[in-house]
């Protein structure tokens, strides 16, 4: 089935998407090159985000706080966005740690979980039981070695979103050149 897209007018400023790919590919690369000091930018830049959105909220609620019922909860919710934010400015690897310590906990238990359901089959003469029991062993394994290494969690985060930006910045470029190749009528 053919589907070919007819344009009326010959597209303007063709170049801006081929500009954004390139600079998307640019940006998976640099983050691939490395990914450690990446992922500590990105967490800065959200530590940023939430500072500004923060010290926001806080001016609105101090200016707007007669007639606001309940405002001290405002106000309590606005610092604490006010020190997650400097938290994660003046110590990025906060965000790493805190990821790193639920991610862990939450295979930790999934592995648990596995194991009791390994016993289950055995108990049961599932002769599937040793491969259950090999993916708990293996999932709490992983478990041990982020919360050994937190770093390898934020790097694989880093590994992945470098891959992403590539990726959308290749479609970008090729998009563009199809784009450029159109019948005008």
């Amino acid at each position: 089935m053919n589907q070919e897209v007819i344009l009326t007018e010959k597209p303007k400023r063709w170049w801006i998407p081929m500009l954004f790919g390139v600079v998307f590919v640019l940006i998976g690369f640099w983050i691939l090159r490395s990914p450690e000091e990446s992922f500590e930018k990105i967490t800065k830049f959200i530590g940023v985000i939430i500072l500004i959105s923060g010290a926001t909220q806080l001016f609105f609620t101090i200016r707007n706080h007669r007639g606001t019922p309940g405002w001290g909860f405002l106000l309590a919710g606005d610092l604490f966005d006010l020190a997650v934010g400097a938290a994660l400015v003046i110590n990025p690897s906060l965000l790493l740690k805190l990821i790193t310590l639920f991610v862990g906990i939450w295979l930790i238990a999934n592995s648990i979980s596995i194991f009791m359901k390994a016993a289950v089959a055995r108990k049961d003469q599932n002769k599937n039981w040793t491969w259950e029991f090999a993916l708990g062993l293996f999932l709490m394994l992983l478990a041990v070695i982020f919360l050994w290494h937190p770093m390898l969690l934020g790097i694989s985060i880093a590994v992945w979103t470098g891959l992403a930006f590539i990726i959308l910045g290749i479609f970008r470029i090729v998009l563009t050149l199809r784009l450029r190749k159109l019948r005008i009528q």
